[in-house]
């Protein structure tokens, strides 16, 4: 049977897969932050109650070990507006 998570972190290649953004839950999901860098492609999973998982609705690519994450590049980094 379902049942709603209780813990849910996320992690990957920005935080050194240490699993250190735990993310809150909210009434519709799971929400938190993680600090990456301007145009930075990542790789990271979720730990829901200890199962290591990627989400199947984003973008995913198998490591040089086999494995597979989900993946993401941060945007570019807005140009600053010019002044006359």
């Amino acid at each position: 049977p379902y049942t709603e998570p209780s813990v849910v972190i996320v992690t990957g290649s920005f935080d050194e897969w240490s699993q250190s953004v735990r993310l809150q839950k909210r009434e519709d999901g799971f929400q938190g932050t993680a600090e990456i860098n301007w145009n930075e492609k990542i790789a990271y999973k979720f730990v829901v109650d200890g199962q290591w998982v990627v989400n199947s609705q984003e973008p995913t690519e198998a490591d040089n070990s086999g494995n597979v994450n989900n993946v993401f590049t941060a945007p570019e980094k807005p140009s600053e507006a010019s002044r006359p």
